[in-house]
């Protein structure tokens, strides 16, 4: 269920066929009235036959159709959704920020998103595919839903790609609970997320330096027998072998890794990706769909692990140092 209240987007229709269609060069305040980022406020809460309020509730609506949304306690704080987007563009670069999606959930529009791509999407050299870096801000005026700051791998376009997006376990997260101290943890939080950017343009040398360095199929064998281990028994482990072969052949003739980067560390760490992501095994329960299992592991399961296995093995063996 998509559960889009209103949206817009640049590039790609997404699967519903909802939201507003937004050129490239959008502006801000465009994206914010196309989103239908509203602004919540507080009013007091009466039970039904009393003039005074509740003392420990509050209810929220919205301004501009007067909508209600919820009720919280009276130490919840409001953090309007055009605060947590323009905290997430400015902490991700600024006006170079590029946007792809936003939008509210839910019947009244509860829940809100806005997804943006960090600018200058990293390239390696040698490399001609490129690495794009999401960053997504989210929160609700449900009373439930916190505040929070991820980067991402997921194009969020729904309620699904929002709990895949928010499910990832790789990257920097920040989660802000709407207490009287939230909109100071966010200006805490975007400082940290600014300093989660500067990181890829180390992740980017790092990975320059392994499209540099040589590696060979005697080195890659011994990383997959760190990553891929064989038991130590008399089986004969037919999949497993498989799947170590196939690293080896994309190492030499894997998608993309052509010219330069061919026989080097990154090629390896291409070769590790493409088979996790893409010919690794997956084991599908019954009632479950192949490909949602597929993603799922690539940007959060078995998959994920095992990039980061592979990473850490290719850079110990081709004495790289790692840096956090």
């Amino acid at each position: 269920m998509h559960d889009i209240n209103q949206m817009a987007y640049v590039g790609q229709v997404p699967w519903h066929g909802l939201g507003t269609p937004l050129p490239d060069n959008a502006d801000y305040d465009s994206i914010v009235e196309a989103a239908g980022f509203y602004t919540a406020e507080e009013r007091p809460l009466f039970a039904p036959g009393r003039d005074e309020p509740i003392p420990d509730k509050k209810a929220l609506f919205r301004t501009d159709t007067g909508g209600y949304l919820s009720t919280v306690s009276k130490g919840y704080e409001v953090v309007q959704f055009e605060e947590v987007a323009r905290t997430l563009v400015e902490a991700a670069g600024g006006v170079r920020c590029i946007f792809h999606t936003a939008g509210t959930l839910g019947r009244h529009g509860e829940r809100g998103w806005l997804l943006g791509e960090l600018p200058e999407p990293m390239r390696v050299r040698g490399d001609k595919s490129i690495i794009k870096r999401y960053v997504l801000g989210y929160t609700g005026h449900d009373g439930t839903t916190a505040i929070t700051l991820k980067n991402v791998a997921t194009r969020v376009v729904c309620q699904n790609t929002i709990g895949v997006a928010l499910g990832e376990r790789d990257g920097a997260e920040w989660n802000i609970i709407h207490t009287t101290s939230a909109k100071v943890r966010l200006e805490e939080a975007a400082r940290a997320f600014r300093r989660m950017v500067q990181g890829y343009e180390r992740f980017a040398a790092l990975s320059d330096h392994l499209a540099m360095t040589r590696f060979s199929e005697h080195q890659l064998r011994n990383v997959i027998d760190l990553v891929m281990p064989l038991p130590q028994d008399e089986a004969e482990h037919p999949r497993l072998m498989k799947g170590r072969n196939k690293v080896i052949e994309l190492f030499h003739a894997g998608r993309g890794l052509e010219g330069s980067i061919r026989g080097t560390a990154w090629g390896a760490l291409q070769a590790f990706s493409e088979y996790a992501d893409h010919h690794r095994h997956t084991r599908v329960p019954k009632g479950k769909n192949v490909d949602t299992l597929r993603l799922e592991s690539i940007w959060m399961g078995k998959a994920a692990s095992m990039k980061r296995q592979a990473l850490a093995a290719i850079a110990d063996t081709a004495r790289i140092r790692l840096t956090t």
